[in-house]
């Protein structure tokens, strides 16, 4: 861990403020070969990678979504106070200029007390005699700290880091939030369509109760077959209402996130899309460096750092230039005239000698801050490459299981054939086409979750990229 922290704190040390760092600077072991290619130049960002899925409903509501989500508000609102920080750092390296004026009337008798006081203690007015006077002063002030030893600097550099790290932020929020809004989306798909094929089981479980009902009636069957087809019509009607149940609750909160009422009207295609974003077939070891939260945590060390300098500068003597020029009279009217003008100029010198040991504990929390924020940025290095691999091994186990689903689905509809040609040659029993029919049903549900899960694996795979990638090809 000495070393992780040795070798990154001269990498950082030796870095530009406005370029990425090489993560594999930063960590110990090798980048696998696959990863070592560089980044083609055909391959550009792509910001608006949704709407590679085809599918007009969705690029509306990412559109609406991006405009009114209330996240994506605070994040832009952060980053403006941030900037607004950064503004103020940068001021304090300038004198500041600002205007004084005032009016004083000041009063004094013999008594050696005010007048009022000498009254209560019983002495007489006449006996008191009061000199007043009025004095009027304006004047033009500034006051500027020398920054002789760069302290000021190094606030100007922090604060200027943490706005460049908000910035980001919000970037990486954007692309994790939209991320969350497609999954969403796609969630919505899939509950619709788990809640057709519930309805067709519901037919299906409702067909099968009237037939032994009917059956019961005659006498043909026992009240345990008949009691037994109504308990799985009533649980058929339970799954078909918890199913449309959790089809609005996912509407609504769609609504919520782009700040509308919480209705449960919502349009989607109704369809999964037959193309996913584009990836490249090679992935480049460098390509996490499009992260948006890895250079925010970037900008945030360096931040860390400046301030951790800052506060070892705190320990040395501050200087700073006074000056004003003005007026100063017992007449008001006299302000403007030059022969009352007054101007003074001078050098303050703040030395800390004793504070409680406060300026050394400020320079050891700087330093704490700043190891944690080393520890925080190797972490997230190091958890970028294992989300980037992990993301590419979900996205190839998640199209091998579609494709296995897909078979049992063909299979699935082979049973039920040839279970209805059997019904209508007398070889098979009504029951038997009903189970067919809901063994079908059930793959299709199966089907619907793998194809979302396809569609997340994907989508994560691209925030581990550090969002969309197209090709002008």
């Amino acid at each position: 861990m000495k070393r992780v922290l040795f070798i990154s704190t001269i990498i950082l040390i030796g870095c530009a403020v406005k370029k990425p760092i090489d993560p594999q600077r930063v960590i110990e072991f090798n980048i696998p070969e696959d990863w070592e290619i560089n980044i083609e130049e055909s391959i550009q960002n792509n910001e608006d990678w949704w709407k590679e899925f085809q599918d007009e409903n969705l690029d509306l509501y990412l559109e609406k979504f991006i405009s009114q989500n209330l996240n994506l508000e605070k994040a832009m609102l952060n980053t403006r106070k941030a900037k607004q920080l950064s503004v103020m750092a940068t001021g304090n390296l300038f004198p500041a200029i600002s205007i004084n004026s005032g009016a004083v009337e000041s009063e004094q008798n013999t008594a050696g007390i005010p007048t009022i006081f000498s009254a209560l203690l019983g002495q007489s007015t006449d006996e008191v005699t009061v000199f007043s006077q009025e004095n009027y002063n304006l004047s033009l002030g500034t006051q500027w700290e020398i920054d002789l030893w760069g302290k000021l600097r190094q606030g100007r550099i922090a604060s200027k880091q943490q706005y460049l790290s908000a910035k980001y932020y919000e970037n990486f929020l954007k692309l994790s939030l939209s991320a969350e809004a497609v999954k969403l989306y796609y969630s919505i798909v899939e509950a619709e369509k788990i809640l057709h094929n519930s309805s067709k089981k519901l037919q299906n479980a409702k067909i099968i109760f009237e037939l032994y009902s009917t059956r019961y009636k005659k006498g043909s069957i026992s009240s345990n077959n008949y009691q037994q087809s109504e308990i799985l019509y009533n649980a058929a009607k339970s799954d078909n209402e918890n199913k449309l149940l959790i089809l609005n609750s996912l509407r609504r909160e769609a609504k919520i996130l782009v700040q509308e009422y919480p209705s449960t009207e919502f349009l989607t295609k109704n369809e999964f899309p037959n193309i996913l974003p584009h990836l490249p077939k090679i992935l480049p070891a460098d390509i996490i460096k499009r992260r948006p939260d890895l250079i925010s945590q970037q900008y945030n060390l360096l931040a860390a750092k400046a301030l951790d300098k800052q506060a070892l500068l705190s320990l040395f003597p501050s200087f700073s230039l006074t000056g004003s020029f003005g007026s100063s009279s017992n007449d008001l009217d006299n302000l403007t005239n030059e022969d009352f003008s007054v101007w003074s100029k001078g050098v303050n010198v703040f030395l800390p000698i004793f504070n409680a040991g406060k300026l050394i504990a400020n320079k050891k929390l700087a330093k704490s801050n700043k190891e944690i924020a080393m520890l925080d940025f190797v972490n997230a290095v190091l958890t970028a490459y294992k989300e980037v691999e992990s993301g590419l091994e979900s996205d190839l186990t998640s199209n091998q299981a579609l494709e296995i689903i897909n078979q049992n689905i063909i299979l699935s509809e082979n049973i039920y054939n040839t279970t209805y040609e059997g019904f209508i040659k007398g070889s098979s029993t009504f029951e038997d086409v009903i189970n067919a029919n809901n063994a079908l049903y059930n793959n299709l549900d199966l089907k619907a979750r793998l194809e979302k899960v396809r569609i997340e694996q994907r989508i994560n795979l691209i925030l581990a990229l550090g969002g969309g990638l197209a090709s002008n090809d």
